[in-house]
């Protein structure tokens, strides 16, 4: 995480300007958590699962918890706002000159992958707001994959998760994990680290509780995440029309150059899938937000989140089957296809303390960071097998030999293989590592009436990466499939 030198910075102490407390709410009904999102309270988190909502509540009038829940509890100081000793820094977390400072060393150390930070527009105060390039060495078309994070300035934690994925890719691609080498070898990667930096920074010394952007126009800001324009100012719970509400989507759809920014250079990049996080609570959304609607591609985007969260257990589905409708918001913006072509775009909401609870504890941030950067590797093989790329293009249009798709991808313990054949024959399987080696090879007996199956324990030798798997039978028919192990 954080480089110890820059931890020990010495911190110039601002007092807070108005202290803010979550307070978690229990024995809440659906209906009384949309009533108070109606009626302008904070509501930072919604867990049905576990049976209670997070509110923020200013400090002197936390008392008034009570006429919302009999059962609610005051949660820890450091969860919902900076402490005097990081009002300056983050704490652990990455401040905004530590960000840039990461991504410009990144960019140096990896200078064959990582492009420097380029400025793709201005904040409201006219902050830059900036993306990097990652990709491997490899020459043709890669479809571009998305990540943002901070679009809500109170939310370092999807932050951290960013700069972990990007070290990850960039320290693994020659040598280390093979996974990392696949997907920087058949796609590019584009980070914006900070969306929204002029809330970020002024963070820093006020306690940490913006959420919203800096123009203070009508009110205290607007929520970016309700200023895009699919479905904007869709109805009043989703979004509020008023200025000083946490939710306030803004005059007009696209109003603040916080989301112009994103919205242009995303219209330019056409990427193919993105995610976009956010914290916290330990969520996988997708859309639709705006409205109680299965979108047409529900159960491709449950089954990518079901493997996606097989091993941080986050509650998957969309917003409104699990926190509450959002409109105007990201996510259902880039799926909609009314700019540009239809994007895969998925929100993880970070199971972080709160807000800013992990900002004196690094092992807190190494544990959101190792939670996520196994769902960042499936979406990125997720949506390159969308957009076909999963063969070696050996096969012709109509085979003779075909190797079904295998199951499960990714593997732990054992995979299956099923094949197909235009006769009777033996069909050698042979699986490769990246770098071609052979890991594994054998034999079927013949194949009963052009069809067999079988299935393979996979080695505890075996490291997690990409493999591929190649048949090929007597008469010199192949195919092959690429397939990923996990450990």
């Amino acid at each position: 995480m954080k480089n110890v030198s820059l931890a020990l910075t010495i911190l110039v102490i601002a007092p807070v300007v108005s202290a803010h407390r979550l307070v978690r709410l229990y024995d809440v009904s659906q209906g009384s958590v949309m009533n108070m999102i109606e009626k302008g309270y904070d509501v930072t988190n919604v867990d049905i699962r576990n049976g209670f909502v997070d509110i923020m509540l200013p400090e002197e009038d936390v008392d008034q918890a009570v006429l919302l829940s009999h059962n609610y509890e005051v949660l820890p100081r450091e969860w919902g706002e900076l402490l005097t000793e990081n009002a300056k820094g983050a704490g652990y977390y990455y401040d905004p000159e530590e960000n840039w400072a990461f991504w410009c060393l990144l960019a140096e150390g990896y200078s064959d992958l990582v492009d420097t930070p380029v400025t793709i527009g201005q904040s409201y105060e006219g902050r830059d707001i900036y993306m990097i390039e990652i990709t491997g060495q490899t020459s043709g078309y890669k479809p571009p994959i998305y990540f943002s994070s901070l679009i809500h300035a109170r939310e370092p934690g999807g932050n951290s998760v960013l700069i972990d994925f990007a070290m990850w890719l960039s320290s693994n691609y020659d040598g280390g994990d093979t996974r990392a080498a696949y997907i920087l070898d058949h796609s590019t990667v584009y980070f914006v680290p900070v969306a929204n930096p002029d809330g970020y920074i002024y963070n820093m010394p006020n306690g940490g509780n913006q959420r919203k952007n800096m123009n203070f126009t009508l009110g205290d800001g607007v929520d970016l995440n309700r200023n895009w324009g699919y479905k904007w100012g869709y109805d009043n719970s989703g979004s509020s029309p008023y200025p000083n509400d946490q939710t306030y989507r803004g005059t007009s759809a696209f109003s603040e150059p916080e989301t112009q920014v994103q919205r242009d250079f995303i219209i330019d990049l056409e990427p193919i899938a993105a995610m976009n996080y956010h914290t916290y609570g330990g969520y996988l959304l997708y859309p639709w937000g705006y409205e109680d609607i299965l979108s047409p591609d529900s159960i491709l985007f449950a089954s990518w989140a079901d493997a996606m969260t097989v091993e941080n257990n986050y509650t998957y589905g969309t917003a409104w089957q699990i926190l509450y409708n959002v409109n105007g918001e990201q996510n259902d913006w880039c799926y909609s296809g009314e700019s540009v072509p239809r994007i895969y775009s998925m929100t993880p909401e970070v199971d972080d303390n709160g807000f800013w609870g992990s900002q004196n504890d690094t092992t807190e941030i190494v544990r959101i960071c190792n939670e996520c950067r196994p769902m960042n590797i499936l979406f990125c093989f997720a949506a390159l097998d969308y957009v076909g790329i999963s063969g070696d293009g050996e096969v012709g249009i109509e085979p003779l030999l075909l190797l079904n798709p295998i199951y499960p991808n990714p593997a732990v313990s054992s995979v299956s293989f099923s094949i197909t054949s235009s006769g009777s024959s033996n069909v050698d399987i042979t699986i490769y590592d990246t770098s071609g080696r052979i890991v594994h090879s054998f034999t079927t007996g013949e194949l009963a009436g052009g069809t067999g199956s079988l299935i393979w324990a996979v080695s505890s030798e075996i490291p997690a990466g990409v493999y591929t798997a190649r048949i090929s039978d007597a008469a010199g028919n192949c195919d092959s499939r690429r397939f990923t192990v996990m450990r």
